[in-house]
């Protein structure tokens, strides 16, 4: 599980609940309040509840506790969404690699995704791409700028 389908599940269960990546941990408080369950970011299966009596009385524990049980167990390389790129091939506006999802074929344009164009890319992709001919990817030659959070 990634900590943004964790944050996305616990979000729904209250308004009431908090998220944050407090010293990297994911924590959770409720009402405001002082953190009431966390997982470690540093140990894999590291669930902590900070007060069993306050945390069972709150508005479903037992489904945020499996929310938090699952990122738990799941392995601390696989929580954190991968970054994406943009590749941008040359200066202006319209210079982002853009790649047609249904046919492959690369065009040049913004960074709008939109209809079949991909333009955001992981590291992955990028590594994939360069092994294509028809696709510049010298990186000598083009920039590869972060992707701000979606």
């Amino acid at each position: 599980m990634k900590y943004s389908e964790a944050e996305k599940q616990i979000k729904a269960l209250s308004s009431k609940y908090d998220i944050d990546m407090h010293g990297g941990n994911f924590d959770v408080a409720y009402n405001g309040k002082t953190y009431v369950i966390y997982v470690s970011s540093i140990y894999a299966y590291g669930l902590y509840v900070d007060d069993v009596n306050k945390f069972s009385g709150m508005p479903f524990s037992n489904k945020l506790y499996m929310i938090m049980a699952e990122l738990a167990m799941t392995p601390l390389d696989e929580r954190a969404e991968e970054k994406k790129h943009y590749i941008k091939i040359f200066d202006g506006g319209f210079g982002y690699l853009n790649i047609d999802i249904s046919t492959g074929k690369m065009k040049t344009d913004n960074v709008r995704e939109f209809y079949d164009f991909k333009t955001k890319f992981t590291d992955k992709e990028i590594e994939q791409l360069k092994q294509r001919d028809d696709v510049p990817l010298d990186r000598n030659k083009v920039r590869f700028e972060e992707v701000e959070d979606e």
